[in-house]
């Protein structure tokens, strides 16, 4: 019969792996939670930009920021990112 070697290299991995599921789990419960982006806010975003011009800079952003916003955007902004 083997005696308690305390934390062999088997055992690590398994608390290693425990600790990833768990990290998973809480990570996920969160996501669950989390109040999603409302139609609200949308809405406000919508009011912040410039109704003349949707590529000028709006209050709230820099010039980069704003670049990087509309990057995400590529289908809204096309024109001002240079597309047609």
């Amino acid at each position: 019969m083997n005696a308690d070697k305390g934390l062999t290299k088997e055992n690590l991995f398994l608390y290693i792996l425990l600790a990833v599921v768990i990290a998973g789990l809480i990570w996920t419960v969160y996501g669950f939670f989390k109040q999603p982006y409302t139609n609200t806010q949308y809405q406000e975003a919508l009011n912040s930009e410039n109704a003349q011009d949707i590529c000028a800079t709006p209050a709230g952003y820099t010039d980069q920021e704003w670049k990087e916003h509309m990057s995400h955007h590529p289908d809204r902004y096309a024109k001002c990112l240079g597309g047609n």
